[in-house]
């Protein structure tokens, strides 16, 4: 019987080894990157990517684990057909990361990320992200005022963004979020492909100016 196909583009029959291949070839393509972007990245040939992606060829654990990393996902997740839609994150199941500054980020959308992420990111005040030279990869960024003041930088000219205001940018831009107001603040990120290829997580924090 010929193989069926699955919501995520897989088919039901294929071997482990091809459904790996398959998956790491969707999460690399997601994350528009060459195959030889990602052989650099993680450490082998691209010829070896190939092989892995036809499933004509095993990845050992260590390559497991570099592949894994370069795409921000854990190994299972290069293995496993994940539901595509009607997927629920609850606010208090949100996996979050605490950066330097008192700066906290909670992800939105649930892994495994593939074409785009969203992220909330609280700023206590006076609180200073990126700078002068700051930028990660070259993903498309939404920044959503949720509340407070900020004065975002974008490449040497100053934004002020207030509750419901919204910027969008390239993350190759130099680009500088400051909280200017008294109060917290909090601000929705939204990037595609995901930014955490790209940098440790949207909002995150570096030193005061």
């Amino acid at each position: 019987m010929a193989p069926t196909s699955t919501d995520d583009g897989l088919a039901e029959e294929l071997t482990d080894q091809q459904v790996f291949g398959a998956r790491l070839r969707m999460f690399r393509k997601s994350r528009r990157m060459s195959m030889r972007d990602l052989a650099v990245a993680a450490g082998v040939s691209p010829s070896y990517i190939h092989q892995i992606e036809n499933g004509t060829a095993n990845a050992g654990f260590n390559v497991l684990r570099r592949l894994a990393d370069v795409l921000s996902l854990q190994i299972i997740d290069l293995f496993e057909r994940p539901r595509t839609s009607g997927r629920v994150l609850r606010r208090e199941e949100r996996p979050s990361l605490s950066h330097g500054g008192d700066v906290l980020t909670t992800a939105i959308t649930p892994p495994p990320l593939l074409d785009v992420e969203v992220t909330s990111t609280e700023y206590p005040p006076g609180a200073v992200v990126g700078g002068d030279d700051y930028t990660h990869g070259d993903v498309r960024e939404i920044f959503i005022v949720v509340r407070g003041l900020f004065r975002f930088r974008l490449d040497g000219t100053d934004y002020e963004l207030r509750e419901g205001d919204s910027l969008d940018f390239r993350s190759s831009v130099p680009h500088t979020i400051t909280n200017i107001g008294p109060e917290r603040a909090e601000a929705i990120w939204v990037s595609s492909p995901p930014a955490s290829l790209n940098r440790p997580s949207a909002g995150h924090a570096a030193a005061s100016e």
